[in-house]
């Protein structure tokens, strides 16, 4: 289920998400891939051969089936290997960096995670046509518990430089006119953009301090910040820095958070008890 709603994951991820050992990892994809029911694509942006994983037509309609999405299922959608690889990668690399950043911190990590298709229905609209319009497409949804302190909430928008500014121009005024909306303590959530362009946060938190100013009228506001990819890369969370308004420079970290909520008891991403493989039985 993970690579349904994940498109495509490395075997180093699909082991960060479920705390499986990578050899556990590589069992099962074996099996499925024997099944049929996977595709092994090589990852030529990275070095050392690195390959990724996708599901068949044959495999997604058995994931929608378990994930109760029969009816929103569409083959031709999996017919073909995902285009966007780097993109997808980039993605749940930036996920599963902050499980792996939490794996030494007691209760502490990463206790919800959403892929493009669920975090965009979560803000799905219902026009006076009674059409669904979503407004808001995160490549991503997360919330990290931060032990005793609050919950980092998060979109994510990883930008490979394939959008221009001015479609992520777009794109800050659809967060920053709907998620007030959604959110009463909006100042403590957060657009994320990461970049793999190493211009692109000065040139995003320009553009959003004049939104913010001129469009939005400086109203409650979600956070935006931005980083590039190797910066996030060489420091992690507890040493980059994200670019913010107004010339802001700050931690992950030390972003604001929500208050703690129920969900405190919920399983920490990377931290579930390890159970035995479907395809190995130690």
């Amino acid at each position: 289920m993970a690579l349904y709603r994940h498109t495509l994951l490395t075997a180093e991820q699909a082991s960060a998400m479920h705390n499986y050992r990578i050899k556990t990892v590589y069992g099962m994809a074996r099996h499925l891939k024997n099944e049929g029911m996977l595709s092994r694509i090589p990852l030529r942006f990275l070095r050392d051969h690195h390959v990724g994983y996708t599901l068949t037509a044959k495999g997604a309609k058995a994931a929608a089936r378990l994930c109760g999405d029969e009816e929103q299922f569409r083959p031709k959608e999996w017919m073909d290997d995902p285009v966007q690889l780097e993109h997808f990668y980039g993605v749940n690399a930036f996920f599963t960096s902050l499980i792996r950043h939490s794996l030494p911190q007691k209760d502490e990590g990463l206790i919800e995670w959403l892929g493009s298709r669920e975090a965009t229905d979560r803000y799905v609209q219902i026009k006076a046509s009674g059409r669904k319009s979503r407004p808001v497409k995160p490549d991503g949804f997360g919330i990290y518990r931060c032990s005793g302190r609050g919950r980092l909430v998060f979109h994510l928008e990883y930008d490979t430089g394939t959008e221009n500014l001015w479609r992520l121009k777009e794109k800050m005024i659809a967060y920053g006119e709907l998620l007030p909306a959604m959110w009463p303590q909006v100042e403590a959530v957060h657009v994320l953009f990461v970049t793999k362009i190493a211009s692109r946060p000065k040139a995003l938190l320009d553009i959003w301090d004049v939104l913010r100013v001129e469009t939005l009228s400086a109203g409650r506001l979600p956070g935006v910040w931005a980083i590039h990819e190797s910066e996030w890369n060489a420091h992690g969370a507890q040493r980059a820095l994200w670019r913010g308004a107004g010339g802001q420079n700050i931690r992950w970290m030390d972003m604001p958070l929500l208050p703690l909520s129920s969900d405190s008891g919920l399983p920490v991403w990377g931290k579930q008890p390890r159970e035995p493989s479907p395809t190995y039985r130690r």
